[in-house]
């Protein structure tokens, strides 16, 4: 049985999307974390969620946590997948990290904190209240936790640097179509004083981010296209920005660890009609 519900701009600016998850019936193994250009907070009301490094790394418990947080990261990560799974899963605006979690993304390492270690009882609370609600109002708790944290930080100031602002609007608008010595033109900025101040704020350079969303939008495609998306890559290559299916295959390969054909066919059993479960590790 695999249940999801998902809401986009759960709280814009700030939370992206959400989705809260109930899984059951899965076979256990290994889920790839894909890269996004999102920080990603899980909230995990069936055991601890853990990670086991990154593909074409070596494999090992590297986090374990039952609110685990999750950086920008160029390559997927393993993420231990059980039988069952349940939470919630939010994919957080990079610069509204400061605020809502109280570091910058760049704070963050891509295979994932135990968020205990920034918010402190704060979690527990959080984790207590999705725990006790019931799959319909999970969402509605985690926007009202997520407002407070916002409505006690609004004094503090914590502003990002216009220019990283600007550089991460256009490469989410662009869906990572856009060259860095562009971005950095538009902002006044040489390209390496550009990579500097983006991945001090964020955790990547700004040639990653661009990536990422890309590799996100790719991905977004092939959950919510037709069974036969592989049949369509082509198109899809084109669409998204890349040279032919070949770029988009060495690409997402690159960046995933596998081709596209094989992240579906590993995928597949979770994409549903109403709009996938996700699995901790991944954007919802």
């Amino acid at each position: 049985m695999t249940g999801s519900r998902q809401q986009h701009d759960l709280l814009p600016g700030f939370v992206a999307r959400a989705a809260a998850y109930d899984q059951c019936g899965l076979e256990p193994g290994v889920h790839r974390g894909l890269p996004s250009p999102w920080v990603t907070l899980v909230v995990s009301t069936r055991g601890p969620v853990r990670t086991l490094g990154t593909v074409g790394g070596p494999a090992g418990p590297v986090a374990s946590a039952d609110v685990l947080v999750a950086g920008l990261h160029p390559v997927a990560t393993r993420v231990e997948q059980p039988v069952e799974q349940s939470g919630v899963q939010l994919a957080v605006h990079p610069l509204a990290a400061r605020r809502l979690l109280g570091c910058r993304a760049a704070d963050l390492t891509g295979h994932g904190t135990d968020a205990r270690e920034l918010l402190g009882p704060d979690v527990e609370r959080l984790h207590e209240q999705v725990a006790l609600a019931g799959p319909d109002d999970r969402l509605a708790v985690v926007r009202a936790w997520a407002q407070a944290r916002l409505a006690a930080t609004e004094d503090r100031r914590r502003r990002v640097r216009p220019e990283v602002v600007r550089v991460h609007q256009r490469v989410l608008a662009s869906r990572g179509r856009v060259r860095v010595e562009d971005l950095a033109g538009e902002v006044g900025l040489s390209p390496r004083r550009l990579r500097e101040q983006v991945r001090a704020e964020v955790g990547v350079s700004p040639k990653q981010l661009v990536r990422t969303a890309r590799l996100d939008h790719v991905v977004a495609r092939l959950r919510t296209g037709p069974r036969d998306a592989p049949a369509g890559l082509a198109g899809l290559a084109l669409d998204a920005g890349f040279a032919d299916q070949a770029h988009l295959a060495r690409e997402f390969t690159a960046m995933a660890g596998c081709a596209p054909t094989a992240w579906l066919a590993e995928e597949r059993r979770n994409l549903q009609d109403d709009g996938p479960a996700p699995a901790p590790g991944s954007s919802p």
